[in-house]
């Protein structure tokens, strides 16, 4: 499903130093940060979460795309409303300065750019005259900035740029590397959110852990091996998948080194335990990896990131770089 719009999103602007390989400001620098925000959270469908987070007429889910606050909603009719959230930067007359610091902070008064989101909120929280109502709809949500949509399996995209492509490549990525569900229950999930002490881009290489055998298409990675299937559409979600269940890991930056990864586990009540290990034991390397890179701190001796990239870490920054190089 998707929604197409003609209005204009405002989007940053900051030029970015592009090499031919990441350096270390690729993993924890605000300019490099900003840089993507343009390039590529701004640019590219970027997935969300589930149609079952929102299987309700009236259910709102937020989610935070780069610096740029944003929900879905479910219509009355089964369809889906993208729009940007009635505050972008939570009403305040400047932007405070705690909130410019490259990290998603919490926030007493509403839900912005720059804050951390919550969970799905039920219809029934969303009451005329509630915090959350004016928070994220306003009083008239059919004025607010829309957000094209789609879906895939059952997962739910975005795209913030409504002069973007559509999203048949996307689809056709995911459908080529990764096939939608095959004899995987997809009616009902669990959900999980873990984080990560590591910039998305290392927890996405790990979450991975692609050797040089992997298989690519425009816009997607895919591993096969013992353990299932792994497969990374770019920018943000990681599907595995055995015979029995899948996983979809969506990852949405938080910080400059620190991740917050969404889990939702499809194929049954014992889906979530079976990649309970596996997603712990890889996303400590990723938190490992980060570690190394910054050598203890800012004012560390930290190794050079190219030694922390594997094949998928690899393909992520020919595109992490390609798509700056071409703003």
């Amino acid at each position: 499903m998707e929604c197409m719009t003609e209005h204009p999103v405002h989007l940053h602007r900051r030029p970015a130093k592009v090499g031919g390989t990441f350096d270390v400001a690729a993993f924890r620098g605000l300019d490099f940060s900003r840089a993507e925000d343009d390039a590529i959270w701004t640019r590219e469908w970027v997935c969300v979460g589930s149609l079952l987070d929102i299987p309700a007429a009236g259910d709102l889910l937020p989610f935070t795309v780069g610096d740029h606050a944003i929900h879905v909603q479910r219509l009355p009719d089964g369809g889906l409303a993208g729009r940007f959230n009635k505050a972008q930067h939570g009403g305040c007359r400047v932007v405070p300065l705690q909130c410019q610091q490259g990290a998603k902070t919490p926030c007493s008064f509403t839900s912005c750019g720059h804050s951390l989101d919550r969970p799905a909120i039920a219809a029934g929280e969303l009451g005329e005259g509630t915090p959350e109502m004016y928070q994220y709809l306003g009083l008239r949500p059919e004025r607010l900035l829309p957000v094209r949509t789609a879906t895939w399996g059952p997962l739910l995209f975005v795209s913030l740029d409504p002069h973007g492509s559509s999203f048949g490549p996307t689809a056709r990525a995911l459908t080529s590397t990764l096939p939608a569900w095959d004899g995987v229950p997809a009616d009902s999930h669990r959900s999980r959110w873990i984080a990560c002490d590591a910039n998305w881009k290392l927890v996405a290489q790990h979450l991975l852990a692609a050797s040089a055998s992997v298989v690519s298409s425009e816009g997607a990675l895919c591993r096969a091996d013992t353990d299932g299937r792994a497969a990374l559409l770019f920018p943000n979600v990681v599907l595995l998948s055995s015979s029995a269940a899948c996983c979809a890991v969506v990852l949405q930056p938080v910080s400059l080194t620190r991740t917050l990864c969404r889990l939702a586990t499809f194929g049954g009540d014992d889906a979530a335990l079976s990649w309970q290990t596996l997603l712990h034991t890889r996303l400590a390397a990723a938190a490992e990896a980060q570690s190394a890179i910054e050598g203890g701190g800012i004012g560390g001796r930290g190794c050079e990131p190219a030694s922390r990239l594997d094949a998928g870490g690899r393909w992520i920054e020919t595109q992490v770089t390609a798509r700056i190089a071409a703003r």
